[in-house]
């Protein structure tokens, strides 16, 4: 089957012809597809809410919670304190302010926008 065998069709917001399988338009990165009916935003990273809470009660000490969490900043300095052990406390801190919180403020403090640069 040649390239210009295969099937194509128009993106809903440009009309450029694409592949099918293109989850997101290359030229104006509009969902395509079940994504756009469904609503659904591929370029959203969805966090776990448990995941980070354990992350912090276990791994608190070198700060995995807030790397996982996209806090790399503050990550690193958990890192760089380790050998205090105050990060620990910090963390488990964070895991229970984490756990308290309820999944609607957690999705909106923590969901993050990709940006893909194409």
């Amino acid at each position: 089957m040649k390239n210009s065998d295969c099937p194509r069709s128009e993106c809903t917001e440009c009309s450029q012809k694409i592949d099918p399988s293109l989850a997101i338009c290359p030229q104006c990165h509009t969902a395509q597809g079940l994504e756009a009916l469904a609503g659904v935003d591929p370029n959203i990273q969805i966090k776990n809410q448990k995941l980070a809470i354990w992350f912090g009660f276990l791994f608190g000490i070198i700060g995995v919670h807030k790397f996982y969490l996209g806090q790399y900043g503050m990550g690193s300095l958990y890192l760089v304190f380790s050998w205090t052990l105050v990060p620990m406390i910090i963390g488990w801190v964070d895991a229970i302010r984490t756990m308290k919180m309820s999944s609607f403020n957690f999705e909106q403090r923590y969901y993050r926008r990709v940006i893909h640069n194409y």
